[in-house]
């Protein structure tokens, strides 16, 4: 019993040092901003503040925090501690029905995944919504095998809470579906019975936002924005999709495959499994993983990188138990340590640089096209914009210097979360053309950080002394076309 909980911790150890390390480096993005911005309408008394997008209390862990005080870490910190309670959900799970070995093979499979290890580390709601999946179906799998009406209720509340942090997640009803109607061996009524407690488990959950919704006339257009249109354009949504689920699995590091040969191997392998005595195949697993991630495929028109997160620990989780089962087949003990000692290895040796460089350089990391244009050079991205803002005492001045963005609104707020000294840059929604000459008309001089055009504004628009004070560029960019730079603007005489 002390080996097994020794080795559960060192993988929870493990996960939260690799996350944990360095995790200010990569520059705020949009979508973090946008998270911690509701975190602090948390204490504002707003706790729905702004979720027609369908992230209802993916902020409600970072507000927990404060985001207030180091508004950068807090936001992020929350992730991993829903990862570490994912991670430990999907341990535990698989080392019931498949032996400590195939938990540690599932850990591993977590810890050195460069695409779940990406986002892991960012303040977005779609890791934490695959961490909650795979809690969802640890009750899962206890209600179908023990039929009590208290694991319907907690399957209710995990999978409520998983589509309460990212409505991507909602496909995952199907998965539940699947586990408590094929899985163990209760009476039909029992198992219907536990559907419907989770139903009215996740009515209740609901109730509340979609009232606060309904009250102010809004609605969740927004996030259900994602959904394909017609039977034609879905069709090839569905192609495209396809291709980025590939690209996502296959484009994080230089060197993906031997995760991606574990993954396909092991999901292969947990087909072939029944379980004892009932003979539930591991096929049911399979099924209940790849169904919400087909409907994400088939209804979306059109998924971004990070959407498939929401099933990536559960695959993982899934492939290790598959492995774990391989592995024991083989009747020669030395023989399974040395495969499964090789296989942590090459994935060992794929991760190491991935993460060495998200420590050290994000801004070279290895990264899908889609993803590396979010997170990295467009506007979304925070380069920039963090080290314009970091360096405005040697650049401005004093606090109480007008500083004006000219820019997207929620970038500029996003990059407000830098400001620890209390400059209070002006966020105006784009160019700020007015904001900028109220502010000249105040006090003749001020500072406008800017965008590069078409989002920000041409100098020449304005009739002032306008000096380009500094320029920040991002990767790939020299000083010369640096897309955010600072000028210094004098109301003319």
């Amino acid at each position: 019993m002390r080996r097994r909980m020794i080795a559960a911790l060192a993988v929870l150890l493990l996960l939260w040092a690799s996350r944990l390390a360095a995790l200010e480096t990569l520059p705020l993005h949009n979508d973090e901003g946008l998270h911690l911005t509701r975190a602090v309408e948390v204490w504002n008394l707003h706790p729905f503040w702004a979720i027609a997008d369908g992230k209802i209390i993916n902020h409600w862990p970072i507000a927990l925090f404060y985001p207030q005080h180091a508004p950068v870490f807090v936001s992020r910190i929350a992730t991993v501690f829903i990862a570490v309670i994912g991670l430990a959900a999907g341990y535990a799970l698989v080392r019931r029905r498949w032996g400590q070995g195939a938990a540690l093979l599932a850990g591993i499979l977590w810890l050195t995944n460069p695409y779940l290890f990406f986002f892991e580390r960012l303040a977005q709601s779609d890791a934490e919504a695959g961490a909650l999946v795979v809690v969802t179906l640890w009750a899962g799998l206890r209600l179908a095998e023990r039929g009590r009406r208290v694991d319907a209720a907690l399957t209710g509340l995990a999978l409520a809470a998983a589509t309460l942090f990212k409505f991507t997640a909602a496909p995952f009803a199907l998965m539940v579906a699947v586990v408590v109607l094929w899985w163990g061996s209760q009476t039909w009524r029992r198992r219907f019975e536990g559907l419907l407690i989770i139903g009215l488990v996740g009515a209740a959950c609901f109730a509340v936002p979609l009232v606060y919704v309904g009250q102010r006339g809004g609605d969740f257009a927004v996030a259900l924005g994602w959904l394909g249109g017609g039977s034609g354009d879905r069709l090839a949504a569905a192609g495209r999709n396809l291709a980025a689920l590939w690209d996502q699995l296959t484009g994080f590091g230089v060197f993906p495959w031997p995760g991606v040969a574990a993954l396909a191997l092991g999901l292969i392998a947990l087909t072939r499994w029944r379980r004892k005595p009932d003979g539930r195949p591991g096929a049911v697993l399979v099924l209940s993983l790849l169904l919400p991630p087909a409907a994400i495929v088939l209804l979306s028109s059109q998924v971004e990188p990070r959407h498939f997160v929401v099933a990536l620990p559960l695959a993982l989780t899934l492939a290790g138990a598959g492995l774990g089962d391989l592995l024991r087949r083989t009747p020669d003990g030395r023989v399974r340590v040395m495969v499964a000692t090789g296989l942590a290895i090459a994935l060992a040796a794929a991760f190491v640089p991935f993460a060495g460089t998200a420590y050290t350089d994000p801004g070279g990391l290895p990264l899908p096209d889609r993803a590396f244009h979010q997170y990295v050079v467009d506007h979304s991205a925070g380069f920039g914009l963090r080290e314009a803002v970091l360096a405005f005492p040697q650049t401005i001045g004093p606090p109480g210097t007008p500083v004006v963005a000219s820019m997207f609104p929620d970038s500029c707020k996003r990059a407000n979360f830098y400001d620890g000294v209390g400059y209070g840059m002006t966020c105006p929604a784009a160019p700020g053309l007015s904001a900028i000459q109220e502010a000249l008309a105040v006090g003749r001089v001020v500072y406008v950080l800017a965008e590069g055009p078409p989002i920000g504004f041409e100098p020449a628009a304005l009739s002032v002394t306008a000096i380009q004070v500094a320029a920040y560029p991002r990767p790939g960019e020299t000083a010369e076309n640096a897309s955010v730079t600072l000028w210094r603007l004098e109301a003319a005489d």
